[in-house]
């Protein structure tokens, strides 16, 4: 029964992952290459080295799990990992709108969905009588499996709050008859064409200086207006492993592999014992890997040993590892594989250096309450670091992530206000002062330098596009504008059935453009079109009107149609501008292999 469920319905399955393999089989922390304390950050919401790679993990493990019989190859682990980036992007893009948004969901509405399920749901074949779905069927079942019910219940709980959210924003569209028939219009009067495309991105050694960019600023001031802003000054204090934990850590492995060694056949119930890898409930086995799949020292000692060998303490990035070999062969590609299990001892802080970490913070929250955050971290040999401005209806702070009682706090108090002493799930604590208080202002030229040198360059191309357009109509005749434009090497594009929403090959979407060609007869050229994005001339070889009777007759399924269009593409547009308005910092590079 669970099998077919699975079959139909991926999603319901709970992915228990082999961490600690999966992790090194994705790359790794590469803790040689850390420059920088977050491995991103998406709207000021911080993700640490170690969420992201449960992120990876977790997508690895789907990926197994989805694909018992495939190897995980080079090309495979890269795509899976880009894969993984977008979805953390998009899960935390779309929380932020939610908080935003506002939306709720109630145990009404969840007892309600899981009566009447998804088509997901109700297309699994245990749920149907005589080839459809049958709810007495369903409810039968989940009322005699509650763990079914239970899990399908908190999916329930985890995506009913984005339908909504979703359902809102497509109900923001209204749609007319008029607005059926101005598309119906658009959609089938139709031209076929052959355009000469002048492309400002053949201008490449185009920049922008200092002395553009200001007068783009001060030109464009009252785009860069923002309301009262604040910002915090903040210290982050994480407990670590004294040095004297790490060497209990080590003395301990060294311990733990005289007792392997003394009772090698006991390795699988000494790794279940004393392992704190997530291996350790299957007896630390790691199943088959090639060396690429492992960090480099785990990966060394285990391709150097032979079967039935067991390796003194290794170290690497996750702590002591103990190795024992148990196969060596060598798969379809040639590559040698390894078959091991691992005993894993972790570095910890130990109740001695808790209760250490602990003074520290009660001595440096004390000195922040005295001196200041700046002062006190100086005398603690900490960093003080500022957050972005952020602003009334923010749902998260750079740096810190989602706060929204230090929002509150900024907001009504004075400058350098201690806010109180916050301790964080991972157990860091945040020290924050108000560092920055004021009124309806105008973001700086410097925080916005970069954008507008892109906004410039990219004018001054089309401009150079067009320069370049006119110079070539006034030197050829329209006779000879093809034979032209392939000497000088201008893309030449032909495209049949343009209607004015085409996106046609090489130029994409310019409606501009494409109304030009509309308004054009058959067997003309349109002279030169110039547009927001480029330069063109196009000869249209065929034009179509649109059948109006065609029309009046299906304006029901025409209708039906456009709105979920409609709809479709106001909900993709207000992503993408989530997305592209959203302020992404990418540092993967400096952490994963």
């Amino acid at each position: 029964m669970f099998e077919d469920l699975r079959k139909h319905s991926s999603w319901i399955v709970i992915v228990i992952a082999a961490v600690f393999i999966l992790s090194m089989a994705i790359g790794g922390i590469s803790s040689a290459l850390i420059k920088k304390a977050n491995v991103a950050e998406i709207n000021g919401e911080k993700i640490t080295p170690q969420e992201y790679q449960q992120y990876i993990e977790r997508t690895f493990a789907n990926y197994a799990q989805q694909n018992p019989d495939k190897q995980i190859d080079d090309k495979t682990a890269a795509q899976l990992r880009e894969d993984t980036w977008k979805q953390v992007v998009d899960e935390i893009l779309i929380t932020q709108a939610l908080k935003k948004h506002k939306i709720k969901v109630t145990d009404q509405e969840v007892a309600e969905k899981l009566k009447n399920p998804s088509d997901d749901i109700k297309a699994i074949p245990q749920f149907q009588v005589d080839g459809k779905f049958d709810q007495a069927t369903y409810l039968d079942f989940i009322t005699q499996n509650l763990d079914f019910a239970s899990l399908l219940e908190n999916q329930i709980r985890s995506t009913l709050p984005i339908e909504k959210l979703y359902d809102d924003i497509r109900s923001e569209v209204v749609v007319t008859e008029e607005d059926v028939r101005e598309d119906y219009i658009k959609t089938n009067n139709l031209a076929d064409a052959k355009i000469i495309y002048f492309n400002p991105r053949e201008f490449k050694d185009i920049t922008a200086d200092d002395a553009e960019i200001e007068k783009y600023y001060n030109e464009h001031k009252e785009d860069y207006k923002k309301g009262p802003a604040r910002k915090y000054r903040y210290v982050k204090l994480s407990i670590t492993p004294s040095e004297s934990d790490k060497k209990d850590t080590e003395a301990r492995a060294k311990d733990l592999f005289k007792e392997v060694i003394s009772k090698p056949d006991e390795f699988a119930n000494i790794a279940k014992e004393k392992s704190d890898g997530p291996s350790a409930n299957k007896g630390g086995d790691l199943g088959y890997f090639t060396h690429n799949k492992m960090v480099k020292p785990f990966a060394d000692a285990a391709f150097s040993m032979k079967v039935g060998d067991i390796s003194k303490p290794v170290k690497t990035q996750f702590g002591w590892h103990i190795i024992k070999v148990e196969d060596i062969r060598t798969n379809d590609k040639g590559e040698k594989e390894v078959k091991a299990r691992h005993i894993l001892l972790e570095d910890k802080p130990s109740a001695e250096t808790e209760v250490a970490f602990d003074q520290r913070v009660e001595d440096f929250y004390a000195a922040a309450k005295k001196d200041g955050v700046q002062k006190a971290a100086e005398t603690f040999g900490e960093t003080a670091n500022e957050t972005r401005e952020f602003y009334e209806d923010a749902t998260y702070i750079s740096g810190l992530g989602r706060e929204p009682e230090m929002i509150n706090f900024a907001f009504k108090n004075r400058l350098n206000k201690l806010y109180d002493l916050t301790e964080k799930e991972d157990g860091s604590y945040i020290i924050a002062e108000i560092s920055f208080h004021v009124g309806d202002h105008y973001q700086e030229l410097d925080e916005v330098k970069s954008s507008i040198k892109r906004k410039v360059i990219k004018e001054k191309q089309i401009a150079a596009a067009i320069e370049e357009a006119k110079k070539f109509v006034a030197e050829n005749k329209p006779s000879e504008y093809f034979a032209a434009a392939e000497k000088a090497n201008h893309e030449i594009v032909e495209k049949k059935g343009i209607n004015e929403t085409s996106s046609i090959p090489k130029i994409g979407k310019d409606e501009d453009l494409n109304k030009a060609i509309l308004a054009a007869e058959e067997g003309e050229f349109t002279g030169l079109i110039t547009t927001e994005k480029a330069a063109y001339i196009a000869y249209v070889e065929k034009r179509i009107k649109p059948d109006m009777n065609k029309f009046n007759d299906e304006l029901e399924t025409l209708t039906q149609k456009y709105t979920e269009k409609k709809q479709n593409d106001h909900l993709n547009e207000w992503y993408r501008e989530l997305k592209e308005n959203a302020e992404i910092i990418d540092n993967r590079s400096e952490f994963f292999n």
